[in-house]
């Protein structure tokens, strides 16, 4: 989702050092890390050096230093996606009360009706979605990618009953377009995950969501068939299963500060994110939609997976929303680099516009579903 990437030099599997000045590459092999400015690449190792200083602390190799490194809680100490006080979270949910309380007294008026405005939304959803990353097909294309699944697929298979694992082996039509069969693919998958996600949470409302094991059945839908598939296959470090964790350190493209976990700590991070996401819920100190919006900026800090990291935080959005009784935010005329602006203000703890603009867009997608259901009413 944060632009191209590349391959990052450092921690490297469990063997953790801190080969900094190693080349690095981003995900389509060009322009090594090598080509930036002395002075990005001095101030990249200067910040890693300070988050990863504990390891100093430890003999390479020891028992100590690999359990320190699968941990994965040097790189979450360090940034602390979890503290909802102090990236802002909780601050935002003061300042928004009241916003909240009438999106919520909506809520109320229009909840038989949720579940199925959900599955209304879900083409404009998964395309906008795949817009933001880049993905030219209009809307125009996505609704008849989703006329034809919908004639195909949806009308005649009950999507809550089918496995996430089982998504990958569903016999998805064939849509002819003139545009490259991969944007197609990644259209078309992400409404099947879509569709799959707004029924499978309109049957289980108020549960905390999806859980891992499924998030990357999903990860592996929303890749297959997509020229996505060879960032998976890459050589250095190993090919990875589609829906398997990254095996390579990235560094995002224009902005060479952004630190993502090494590898080796990527499986206990994701772990201690659904926990936090399943602990958040139960507590319900954050409101389900500011937690929503912590929710997806924290996944996409960790980042774990070679691609498509965007459209799963968006698709846990999308789940948890529903969920707990809410519509998928569909927020119009969505430019993607203002997207790109939110998300990455979100991770340094400053998420006002990403809030703002959730919390606006579910009341104003709210206000319009209930005021066209009382005209309705009247006719």
């Amino acid at each position: 989702m944060l632009g191209a990437f590349k391959k990052a030099p450092g921690l490297r599997g469990c063997a953790i050092s801190l080969p900094f000045k190693r080349a690095s590459y981003n995900v389509s092999g060009k322009r090594p890390l090598a080509t930036r400015s002395k002075e990005d690449r001095d101030a990249r190792l200067a910040l890693l050096r300070q988050i990863y200083k504990p390891f100093s602390l430890l003999d390479k190799g020891s028992p100590e230093y690999i359990e320190l490194a699968k941990s994965g809680k040097v790189w979450e100490d360090h940034f602390q996606p979890y503290d909802s006080e102090r990236m802002g979270y909780k601050t935002l949910q003061e300042e928004n009360k009241n916003m909240l309380a009438e999106i919520d007294t909506l809520k109320e008026l229009m909840k038989p009706q949720v579940p199925e405005l959900a599955r209304a939304l879900v083409a404009e959803y998964a395309h906008q979605s795949v817009a933001i990353e880049n993905n030219p097909l209009k809307i125009g294309d996505t609704v008849a990618i989703f006329d034809l699944l919908n004639k195909k697929l949806f009308s005649h298979v009950d999507m809550a009953s089918v496995a996430a694992e089982d998504l990958t082996k569903l016999d998805l039509p064939q849509f002819n377009s003139d545009h490259d069969v991969s944007v197609v693919n990644e259209l078309k998958n992400h409404i099947v995950a879509s569709q799959w996600i707004a029924e499978t949470a309109a049957g289980q409302q108020g549960t905390s969501g999806i859980n891992e094991a499924e998030m990357r059945q999903l990860a592996a839908m929303t890749i297959k068939g997509t020229q996505s598939e060879a960032v998976y296959n890459l050589a250095w470090g190993g090919s990875v299963p589609l829906g398997g964790y990254r095996k390579l350190p990235i560094v995002v493209k224009n902005n060479p500060l952004t630190i993502f976990p090494y590898p080796a700590e990527v499986p206990a991070c994701v772990k201690r994110f659904f926990n936090w996401r399943d602990s958040q819920h139960h507590k319900k100190e954050i409101h389900p939609l500011i937690l929503a919006c912590q929710m997806t900026a924290y996944f996409v800090q960790i980042h774990p997976f070679p691609d498509g990291n965007g459209r799963i935080s968006r698709m846990l959005m999308h789940d948890y929303m529903v969920r707990q009784g809410y519509l998928p935010v569909v927020m119009q005329d969505l430019d993607r680099q203002d997207y790109l602006r939110m998300m990455g203000d979100a991770d340094k703890g400053n998420p006002d516009e990403l809030v703002t603009t959730v919390l606006s867009t579910q009341l104003d997608e709210l206000n319009t579903f209930y005021w066209r259901q009382l005209a309705k009413g009247r006719s």
